[in-house]
């Protein structure tokens, strides 16, 4: 049902969409561009770190640039008091936002659309970019080691689906991205990995809009639209997009052109909003996706000759069938999200406040190979999987003075999760060789409600002309298995001892809620067959609780810019993650305590036409003891990691990004590229996560030229080839603690494309 309603509320939205066209010409203005309180350049390029405040410089009237990014830069600006407010109520809500003391990274729209594949990437691809960010096998993202990020829009809290939020998210509708990680403010809760906040385009500083069509290798094929505009009183931008490629989900194998792995993509994104008077107004977000998946599995496998790890004796036999090639093995998963969130904001005097209702509603279908997926693991699992949240946020900040500011908010959010999922296994004896060659098939029905508030108040004082001390307290709760409540004390400081020079030191307790375990099955449900889990019993996972610490210090020279940033972090509870597959299920386990350290090193340097920038990071994070979420685990497994310090499935040691983009005229060059040192690997009989996958490294290229299109506007033809060295690495081969399959990087990608303005 959810399904359909994604795919009727996209054609809601897109008929939406075209109704609004003909009133304005379609658009993408970017709005204006960030700066800070001597925090920030006005350049255009990467280096806009560690803010102290943010606001936003005024668009000027009849700005024309040379790019055509689509943004609204190409096509006139609006100008007037509407302009004006809007401008001094985007200064006032990323007043209320400040990440004063944590270690930011941001990437304007402008930025993004210079690089491969442009606003055309998703939220990965940009993260990737940013220092200390890294891909797990199965796709998830890990900053700093840690799983699991807050998503924001607008500084809305977003919440939590299925996915990561970043594999649906294209950069198409940001003005900017924004990572904020390390010792967050007590405005920031209930993740470790930090904060995403993205700040939208909006049709109230101008109006444009592009059409864009590309497509290449791997059956690729991408349409999209971006326009914005006014009716009336009533600013909006609004995008879509739809893609289609046979290289969908990790590839299994090192093969250039994967089994099983098509995708269909639909996406939508629509942003209003109208100014009420000249200190407060109103905006609505809205935003769809729906996701379909073949699931792929590696070449050259027959089930009769598996010799995968098991807890039952191959082969397997269903009904007269024992051999099985893989080839022949498929399934399919759809995962579809509907969000919306309605924002009152208000700036008067001293005060700003804004007021956020958020409804989000996700489904998850997983179709299954039954034969396939029980020959080979002995366990076929049909998902079908509800969510609905909605959530309330009030935030806002009090000017005591130009030197002392007090922030303070209160968070709520419901959530309703129900899943039914029809297990088909095998019976097996107590030596796990199979009795039956008749499928049995277990329901199992799940359903959990949880509520989680959040609260806390902050309190900045600006202490002469070059200190700045931010302290805070925070207060989380939250219902159910995995939860708990803590108060979480925060403390931060920036240092401008010259100029060009800032420091920024800050220490932040977190609590961690463990995530919701619908939808796997339980330990005892499964028992006495093909899929029972290695351990019959188990502890429900528990919340985390860390101690963090960050120091940092960013030098800018002129054109160059250098950072290097320190964390430590000390955990109780620490959470980790085991993949059910090549789907998108996991389960939650803890070690009783882990450590984590690292050490991030930033450059960019832009001149002219110019622009070079580069990260690297150097980490290490370890846990020792499983005390919950044991099931998936051998005996001999939880023995080792009983007595010893093991690496967690997300620590990669070394992790590295660069680029450079250069333009003369119409032309314009890009490259960009990531490298890891690989995530643990367990080899048979050794440590488990013991080993290292091998190093990888990843190359893009962009070229963009820009021609007269239609009506004399911008048409600019776009090549991008994604991993043009043809590197062929595996991200992990399925024998790590993070469970899942095997998972190769993507093949070399060859796309074309052409985007016209209008």
């Amino acid at each position: 049902m959810a399904i359909r309603q994604s795919v009727t509320f996209g054609v809601a939205l897109a008929g939406l969409m075209a109704g609004l066209v003909p009133h304005q010409a379609l658009a993408g203005a970017s709005g204006p561009k960030p700066q800070a309180h001597a925090a920030r350049d006005e350049d255009d390029d990467d280096d806009d770190r560690k803010p102290v405040h943010q606001t936003k410089a005024a668009p000027k009237a009849g700005d024309h640039d040379d790019d055509d990014d689509g943004d609204g830069d190409d096509g006139p600006r609006r100008t007037g008091e509407i302009v004006v407010t809007a401008h001094q109520l985007d200064n006032a809500r990323a007043r209320v936002s400040a990440s004063l003391g944590a270690s930011t990274y941001a990437l304007s729209n402008d930025v993004i659309e210079k690089r491969p594949s442009g606003e055309a990437a998703n939220l990965v691809n940009v993260l990737l970019q940013m220092p200390g960010v890294s891909q797990g096998g199965s796709g998830e993202l890990h900053v700093r080691g840690a799983q699991g990020l807050q998503y924001r829009i607008n500084n809305v809290i977003i919440p939590d689906g299925f996915t990561d939020l970043a594999d649906t998210l294209r950069a198409r509708f940001a003005d900017k991205v924004e990572l904020v990680t390390g010792a967050l403010p007590a405005q920031y809760g209930l993740q470790t990995g930090g904060v995403v906040n993205i700040t939208t385009k909006s049709g109230v500083y101008g109006q444009g809009g592009e059409v864009e069509l590309s497509g290449g290798t791997l059956g690729r094929f991408e349409g999209a639209f971006d326009a914005m505009g006014s009716l009336g009183e009533t600013n909006y931008y609004v995008s879509g997009s739809y893609l289609r490629s046979d290289a969908g989900l990790s590839a299994p194998d090192r093969s250039t052109s994967p089994l099983h792995d098509h995708t269909d993509q639909i996406d939508g994104f629509a942003y209003f909003d109208r100014i009420l008077d000249a200190q407060s107004r109103l905006s609505l977000i809205v935003g769809i996706s729906n996701d379909a998946y073949d699931l792929p599995h590696a070449r050259g496998i027959n089930a009769a000759g598996s010799t995968a790890a098991a807890t039952f004796q191959r082969p397997l036999t269903i009904g007269t069938t024992t051999a099985y090639p893989s080839e022949a093995w498929g399934g399919h998963e759809r995962v579809a999200s509907q969000y919306g969130i309605l924002s009152y904001q208000r700036s008067a005097g001293a005060l700003t406040m804004q007021l956020s209702a958020t409804l989000r509603a996700s489904a998850l279908a997983i179709t299954p190979d039954v034969v396939g997926d029980v020959l080979f693991t002995g366990l076929a699992q049909a998902v079908s999987k509800h969510n609905l949240s909605t959530g309330l946020q009030a935030e806002g900040l009090y000017e005591l003075s130009p030197a002392h500011r007090l922030r303070g908010g209160i968070t709520f959010n419901w959530s309703r999760d129900r899943s039914r999922i029809d297990y088909a296994v095998l019976p097996v004896n107590g030596t796990g060789q199979q009795t039956s060659t008749t499928l049995l098939t277990i329901p199992g029905l799940e359903a959990e409600t949880r509520r989680q508030l959040g609260a806390y108040l902050e309190d900045e004082w600006l202490l002469g002309d070059s200190l700045t001390i931010n302290t805070g307290l925070r207060f989380d709760s939250t219902t159910n298995s995995g939860g708990g409540h803590a108060l979480s004390p925060r403390a931060n400081a920036v240092w401008k001892p010259a100029s060009g020079t800032t420091a920024h030191l800050g220490y932040a307790r977190y609590f961690v809620p463990a995530s919701e375990d619908t939808g796997t099955a339980a330990v005892g449900l499964l028992a006495g067959t093909t899929g029972a889990w290695p351990t019959r019993t188990e502890t429900a996972a528990k919340a985390e609780r860390d101690d963090y610490l960050d120091l940092g210090v960013e030098q800018k020279l002129e054109d160059l810019t250098l950072g290097v940033d320190a964390y430590w972090r000390h955990a109780r509870n620490l959470l980790d993650a085991v993949r059910i597959g090549s789907t998108v299920l996991s389960r939650p386990f803890n070690y009783e305590r882990g450590k984590a350290w690292g050490v991030e090193l930033t450059a960019t340097y832009s001149e002219g036409p110019l622009s070079i920038w580069g990260n690297l990071a150097v980490a290490r994070i370890e846990g020792r003891t499983i005390i919950a979420g044991q099931a998936p685990f051998t005996a001999a497994q939880l023995q080792w990691i009983a007595t010893h310090d093991v690496a967690t499935n997300a620590d990669q040691r070394v992790t590295g990004s660069l680029g450079a983009a250069w333009h003369s005229g119409k032309l314009r060059l890009s490259a960009d590229g990531v490298v890891g040192s690989g995530l643990p690997r367990t080899i048979a009989g050794a440590a488990p996560n013991g080993a290292r996958m091998a190093a990888n490294a990843q190359v893009n290229l962009a070229a963009t030229y820009r021609l007269e299109g239609l009506r004399h506007r911008p048409l600019t033809a776009r090549l991008d080839v994604l991993n043009a060295l043809g590197a062929r690495y595996a991200l992990q081969d399925g024998t790590s603690l993070a469970g899942g399959n095997a998972q190769w990087g993507t093949p070399r990608g060859i796309y074309a494309g052409i985007e016209q303005a209008f």
